[in-house]
């Protein structure tokens, strides 16, 4: 299994690269590289945009690169590149958007041991009603993910899809559902805490 983090996007709603901006001194994809890490899962990376300064700002990281060549067509690329690369390799992927430094390592690890008991093959985090991150999805999903994906949607269309597959587990760390969109968003991430000071319960 690997932790997937989606870090090749344009952020074309904050102005810049937001994985590049700084949150506690680190820049964002760092961050959210090393929660994925804490949870003890190998890390795989998506990169695409800004390659060459996510990579640098990643520098010292264990982790597998996946390139996306086609990042310019949206979120569901970057899960088609991942998938394509990794599907010999791992039973199932946890998919997590990079500017998602929040997500306590302990979701991670509950989701991939909820995957090994039961064998489920979509699994989602779901904090105070709202479907969160990161989304794992199973082996035998992969090509029909693969084939469904478009746009700048990523998995969420194919969840709904697949809504009779879906397991969803309720956990109370609002990090799966706080990502960052705009400046503000990072201010109010910023405000909260610094990522990796804690790994609460999930």
């Amino acid at each position: 299994m690997y932790y997937v983090l989606l870090a090749a996007g344009l952020s074309s709603r904050f102005g810049s690269n937001k994985l590049l901006a700084d949150i506690c001194g680190r820049p964002l994809v760092r961050a959210s590289a090393e929660a994925g890490l804490a949870s003890g899962l190998p890390l795989a990376v998506v990169t695409g945009n800004d390659r060459d300064a996510v990579l640098r700002a990643l520098d010292g990281l264990e982790f597998h690169e996946v390139e996306n060549h086609e990042y310019r067509s949206g979120l569901s690329s970057s899960v088609r590149a991942a998938i394509i690369s990794l599907r010999d390799q791992a039973d199932a992927l946890e998919f997590s958007p990079a500017d998602m430094p929040l997500i306590p390592p302990p979701v991670p690890r509950l989701l991939a041991a909820i995957r090994e008991d039961s064998s489920a093959p979509l699994i989602a985090p779901r904090y105070r009603g709202t479907r969160g991150h990161p989304v794992l999805l199973g082996r035998e999903l992969y090509e029909d993910a693969r084939s469904f994906v478009s746009g700048d949607h990523g998995l969420s269309g194919f969840m709904e899809l697949r809504r009779n597959l879906l397991l969803e587990v309720d956990v109370d760390s609002p990090g799966v559902v706080l990502d960052v969109d705009s400046p503000e968003d990072l201010e109010r991430l910023r405000a909260i805490g610094c990522p990796g000071a804690g790994s609460r319960n999930p």
